[in-house]
């Protein structure tokens, strides 16, 4: 024991003078390496504890003890880390039945630095920082429940900002057109509205769909593909899209002045 208590603290009495000269926002990823040398020292000292508590010799002590005492402290390190990430719940996932995850999104607020959010202040959603985006989701290739997510995803969403806008966004790939309209359907099935196209992080051009509906309807005033390069600028005139229909040439959305 006297050997690992030697290495530990060659290893971390440097480590503690950094810490003294680094500024308050730079001492986080130091103190977590501090406490995982301070666990694996810990578990050395609870192996011998518990060996020695159900008289276990080396070879189950190995094989049976240590392991398990080692993950334990190994996740101890990350508790301060992720109680506050399971609290915001900033993350919500579907299993579909399944034994792993088949989708996922997140939902950032507005006010956070990400790229995202930020992109999307930059454009005048959101601007005062109040609010959310739910980012596209990742899915299984052979998922097909997305309807289903995103109105899960949604429901979630509003609930949590109540009181403020909801927006998400889906990446326009113009090179797989009929993948691109078979997705827009899918969120305006879902009861999104498209709000706005324009280039943004991430894709060449975004499509910002708002999880509020609109109040009152008037009548249509064109139907657009998701190709019209006229799109952006009605979209941006005020005009917006929450029901669709299919011809000959793929999807075409209703639009509306709002």
């Amino acid at each position: 024991m006297t050997y690992i208590e030697n290495v530990f603290v060659c290893m971390a009495a440097p480590l503690v003078v950094a810490l003294l000269s680094l500024k308050r926002g730079q001492r986080a990823a130091l103190v977590f390496c501090l406490a995982g040398m301070g666990a694996c020292l810990l578990s050395a000292y609870l192996n011998t504890f518990f060996a020695r508590l159900y008289q276990a010799d080396a070879v189950n002590a190995a094989t049976q003890i240590a392991p398990v005492v080692e993950e334990i402290m190994k996740l101890l390190p990350l508790l301060p880390c992720l109680h506050p990430a399971l609290e915001e719940g900033q993350i919500v996932g579907d299993y579909a039945g399944q034994d792993e995850l088949q989708a996922a999104a997140a939902l950032l607020p507005l006010y956070a630095e990400d790229p995202l959010p930020t992109s999307l202040r930059a454009a005048g959603y959101g601007a005062d920082g109040q609010g959310a985006v739910l980012t596209p989701p990742v899915l299984r290739e052979d998922y097909t429940q997305l309807r289903h997510f995103l109105r899960l995803a949604l429901r979630w969403a509003t609930e949590r900002y109540a009181s403020y806008h909801v927006w998400a966004v889906l990446p326009l790939d113009l090179e797989h057109p009929e993948a691109c309209d078979d997705l827009c359907a899918q969120y305006l099935s879902a009861g999104l509205t498209l709000r706005g196209m324009r280039p943004m992080a991430g894709a060449d051009q975004m499509l910002i769909f708002s999880a509020h509906g609109l109040v009152q309807w008037r009548d249509p005033l064109r139907r657009c593909h998701l190709a019209d390069p006229a799109l952006p600028r009605v979209l941006e005139r005020g005009y917006a899209a929450a029901d669709f229909g299919w011809g000959k040439n793929g999807l075409e959305l209703v639009l509306r002045p709002v």
